[in-house]
Protein backbone atom coordinates (compact mmCIF):
# COMPACT_ATOMS: atom_id res chain seq x y z
CA UNK A 1 0.00 0.00 0.00
CA UNK A 2 1.56 3.30 -0.90
CA UNK A 3 1.73 6.12 1.65
CA UNK A 4 -1.42 8.01 0.58
CA UNK A 5 -3.45 5.13 0.71
CA UNK A 6 -2.22 4.37 4.14
CA UNK A 7 -2.87 7.66 5.83
CA UNK A 8 -6.36 7.46 4.20
CA UNK A 9 -6.77 4.18 5.96
CA UNK A 10 -5.40 5.92 9.07
CA UNK A 11 -7.44 8.86 8.96
CA UNK A 12 -10.79 6.54 8.35
CA UNK A 13 -10.19 4.51 11.22
CA UNK A 14 -9.77 7.54 13.34
CA UNK A 15 -12.82 8.63 12.19
CA UNK A 16 -14.65 5.40 12.82
CA UNK A 17 -13.14 5.51 16.08
CA UNK A 18 -14.44 8.97 17.12
CA UNK A 19 -17.65 7.87 15.89
CA UNK A 20 -17.60 4.89 18.19
CA UNK A 21 -16.53 6.95 21.26
CA UNK A 22 -19.45 9.54 20.63
CA UNK A 23 -21.92 6.59 20.27
CA UNK A 24 -20.94 4.88 23.31
CA UNK A 25 -21.13 8.46 25.26
CA UNK A 26 -24.53 8.73 24.34
CA UNK A 27 -25.29 5.36 25.12
CA UNK A 28 -24.17 5.62 28.75
CA UNK A 29 -25.60 9.25 29.30
CA UNK A 30 -29.32 7.33 27.78
CA UNK A 31 -28.54 4.15 30.75
CA UNK A 32 -27.68 6.69 33.06
CA UNK A 33 -30.57 8.55 31.90
CA UNK A 34 -27.90 12.39 32.49
CA UNK A 35 -29.17 13.17 28.72
CA UNK A 36 -32.77 14.12 28.07
CA UNK A 37 -33.61 12.01 24.74
CA UNK A 38 -36.35 12.75 21.71
CA UNK A 39 -37.96 10.04 20.59
CA UNK A 40 -38.63 10.88 16.76
CA UNK A 41 -40.81 8.48 14.77
CA UNK A 42 -39.45 6.36 12.44
CA UNK A 43 -35.90 8.33 13.15
CA UNK A 44 -34.65 7.00 16.56
CA UNK A 45 -33.76 8.62 19.57
CA UNK A 46 -31.68 11.95 19.65
CA UNK A 47 -29.81 13.78 22.27
CA UNK A 48 -28.78 17.74 21.83
CA UNK A 49 -25.27 16.65 21.72
CA UNK A 50 -26.30 14.21 18.76
CA UNK A 51 -27.98 17.01 16.74
CA UNK A 52 -25.51 19.45 17.08
CA UNK A 53 -22.98 16.54 15.71
CA UNK A 54 -25.07 16.13 12.92
CA UNK A 55 -25.52 20.16 12.14
CA UNK A 56 -22.00 21.03 12.22
CA UNK A 57 -21.67 18.23 9.63
CA UNK A 58 -24.51 19.60 7.55
CA UNK A 59 -24.80 23.27 7.76
CA UNK A 60 -22.72 24.33 4.60
CA UNK A 61 -26.04 22.72 3.26
CA UNK A 62 -28.66 25.36 2.06
CA UNK A 63 -31.29 22.98 1.20
CA UNK A 64 -30.54 21.23 4.84
CA UNK A 65 -30.40 24.30 6.15
CA UNK A 66 -33.84 25.37 4.85
CA UNK A 67 -35.70 22.13 6.01
CA UNK A 68 -33.57 22.61 9.97
CA UNK A 69 -35.07 26.38 9.89
CA UNK A 70 -38.11 26.01 8.39
CA UNK A 71 -39.15 22.72 10.81
CA UNK A 72 -37.64 24.67 13.73
CA UNK A 73 -39.84 27.72 13.04
CA UNK A 74 -43.03 25.44 13.24
CA UNK A 75 -42.33 22.47 15.83
CA UNK A 76 -44.57 20.14 15.76
CA UNK A 77 -46.41 21.43 13.08
CA UNK A 78 -45.99 19.81 9.18
CA UNK A 79 -44.65 21.07 6.52
CA UNK A 80 -44.65 19.84 2.52
CA UNK A 81 -41.59 19.78 0.44
CA UNK A 82 -43.24 22.17 -1.70
CA UNK A 83 -43.14 24.60 1.11
CA UNK A 84 -39.91 23.80 1.52
CA UNK A 85 -38.92 23.78 -2.12
CA UNK A 86 -40.23 27.78 -1.89
CA UNK A 87 -37.88 28.54 1.60
CA UNK A 88 -34.64 26.89 0.22
CA UNK A 89 -35.22 28.51 -3.54
CA UNK A 90 -33.50 24.88 -4.81
CA UNK A 91 -34.73 22.99 -7.52
CA UNK A 92 -36.35 19.56 -6.95
CA UNK A 93 -33.13 17.80 -8.01
CA UNK A 94 -30.78 19.99 -6.07
CA UNK A 95 -33.08 19.52 -2.83
CA UNK A 96 -33.45 15.82 -3.03
CA UNK A 97 -29.67 16.06 -3.58
CA UNK A 98 -29.04 17.71 -0.08
CA UNK A 99 -31.66 14.96 1.59
CA UNK A 100 -29.28 12.51 0.19
CA UNK A 101 -26.03 14.43 1.65
CA UNK A 102 -27.68 14.57 5.01
CA UNK A 103 -28.50 11.14 4.87
CA UNK A 104 -24.71 10.38 4.15
CA UNK A 105 -23.49 12.58 7.11
CA UNK A 106 -26.15 10.71 9.74
CA UNK A 107 -24.65 7.35 8.75
CA UNK A 108 -21.30 8.31 8.71
CA UNK A 109 -21.93 9.39 12.62
CA UNK A 110 -24.43 6.97 13.66
CA UNK A 111 -23.80 4.15 11.78
CA UNK A 112 -28.01 4.86 10.28
CA UNK A 113 -29.84 6.83 8.46
CA UNK A 114 -31.35 8.76 10.55
CA UNK A 115 -32.48 12.59 10.80
CA UNK A 116 -33.79 14.62 14.02
CA UNK A 117 -36.98 15.54 12.05
CA UNK A 118 -39.80 13.30 11.15
CA UNK A 119 -40.78 12.39 8.10
CA UNK A 120 -43.21 10.57 5.85
CA UNK A 121 -44.58 10.25 2.33
CA UNK A 122 -47.72 12.89 2.37
CA UNK A 123 -50.67 13.64 0.26
CA UNK A 124 -51.05 14.04 -3.21
CA UNK A 125 -50.07 17.81 -4.18
CA UNK A 126 -52.64 19.31 -6.54
CA UNK A 127 -50.61 21.31 -8.18
CA UNK A 128 -47.74 19.09 -8.92
CA UNK A 129 -50.01 15.71 -9.32
CA UNK A 130 -47.51 13.79 -6.70
CA UNK A 131 -47.08 12.95 -3.30
CA UNK A 132 -44.72 14.98 -1.55
CA UNK A 133 -42.71 14.20 0.96
CA UNK A 134 -43.97 15.82 5.10
CA UNK A 135 -42.02 16.69 7.64
CA UNK A 136 -42.18 17.52 11.52
CA UNK A 137 -39.63 18.48 14.24
CA UNK A 138 -40.02 18.12 17.80
CA UNK A 139 -40.73 20.88 19.79
CA UNK A 140 -37.39 20.11 22.10
CA UNK A 141 -35.04 19.56 19.22
CA UNK A 142 -36.58 22.61 17.69
CA UNK A 143 -35.41 24.27 20.83
CA UNK A 144 -31.82 22.96 20.76
CA UNK A 145 -31.48 23.60 17.30
CA UNK A 146 -32.57 26.99 17.80
CA UNK A 147 -30.46 27.48 20.94
CA UNK A 148 -27.11 26.19 18.57
CA UNK A 149 -27.72 29.37 16.14
CA UNK A 150 -26.87 31.44 18.66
Amino acid sequence: MDRSGLRAAVVGALADAEALQRKLTDLLASIDGTGELVAVPRQGEWTKEQVELLWTQAKHLDGVRALFELTASTPGETITYAQLLARSGLDEGQQRTEHARLSRISTQLFGEKRWPIENWQGTLNQKTGKEEMVYRMDPTIAKWWTELQG
